[in-house]
């Protein structure tokens, strides 16, 4: 009897052990500048119980050309990720091109560029968050009317690559009528120097710059200064990384919903039974170092207002 024991004892200790099933893998895809999005989504992961390399793993890919993003979102789909999240329009065009069955979260986009048309029930595989930036932007205009009342001209710089230049143009277009400013858009492409494209601002004799942010933000601030030429746009990172100001949707709100929808879409929901969310919350950020460095003397009454101020 104690000899049937202690062999079953030794079969049980001798078992190997059940290999622990891997985390569920998200894909991160984001076209331009990755931080501080990437960063605010991590943190909204954690908070929801998601720590990277214990209950969650992360294939993160940054790119700028449409080539590269497509490319990066491929590998997605053949490391077979459970959710990508894209970041703004470009991403996700490059996310619907590869998959039609891995659920998409998007930053960004969304209905404005037509990839979904219901709010309450998005269609295929694409659920997400957006601002009405086109909307955003148009405000931003007039923000820096109020910051520079003399301004005559302003350029917009415009991603030839990206489909949501088209309403953007548009909106911006209506209320640099309203505010009698003349609206010179320029084209350029998320790989090309931003000098050239700078140069031809400076030759129409603007006043300002407003950039679509899928372009890339860092080079184009540190180009802006150089050039003189005050510049804003309508997501944070611009003001972070040397822009004038920014307005624009609270990333950290954006970001706390779209970990949520990644969180159930884990759990088994559909993208189809997720609301696509609105932002609710907006912010100005103003970058009083380059206000200095411009010469620029900013409204108190503006500066009082604003949500941060970078010194």
């Amino acid at each position: 009897m104690r000899r049937r024991l202690f062999l079953a004892a030794a079969s049980l200790t001798a078992a190997p052990a059940r290999a622990q099933a891997p985390p569920p893998r998200v894909g991160f895809l984001v076209a331009g500048d990755p931080e501080p999005t990437w960063g605010l989504f991590r943190k909204a992961m954690t908070g929801l119980g998601l720590v990277d390399g214990k209950s969650v793993a992360y294939e993160f890919r940054s790119a700028d050309t449409p080539e590269r993003l497509d490319a990066a979102a491929k590998e997605l789909v053949t490391l077979k990720v459970d959710v990508i999240v894209s970041v703004l329009s470009p991403a996700t065009a490059a996310a619907t091109r590869a998959t039609s069955t891995i659920p998409i979260v998007f930053n960004g986009g969304g209905l404005i560029t037509g990839v979904v048309t219901n709010m309450a029930r998005p269609e295929g595989n694409l659920t997400g968050a957006f601002a009405p930036g086109p909307t955003v932007a148009a405000k931003g205009l007039q923000l820096f009317h109020e910051m520079l009342p003399q301004t005559k001209a302003v350029g917009l710089l415009l991603n030839a690559t990206d489909p949501f230049r088209v309403p953007l143009l548009r909106e911006v277009e209506a209320t640099s009528r309203a505010e009698n400013i003349e609206l010179v858009p320029v084209l350029m492409k998320p790989d090309d120097a931003p000098a050239g494209a700078f140069t031809t601002l400076a030759g129409r004799q603007v006043d300002g710059v407003l950039v679509q942010p899928s372009l890339g933000m860092k080079a184009i601030a540190a180009t802006a200064l150089q050039a003189r030429l005050p510049a804003f746009s309508f997501r944070r990172e611009f003001a972070e990384v040397g822009g004038l100001f920014s307005y624009g949707a609270d990333q950290a709100e954006i970001n706390r919903a779209i970990a949520s929808q990644v969180e159930r879409i884990l759990k088994g929901a559909k993208p189809s039974d997720l609301p696509v969310q609105q932002a609710t919350k907006f912010e100005l950020v103003i970058n009083r170092k380059t206000a200095m460095v411009l010469g620029l003397t900013l409204p108190p009454l503006l500066v009082a207002g604003a949500d941060e101020v970078i010194d």
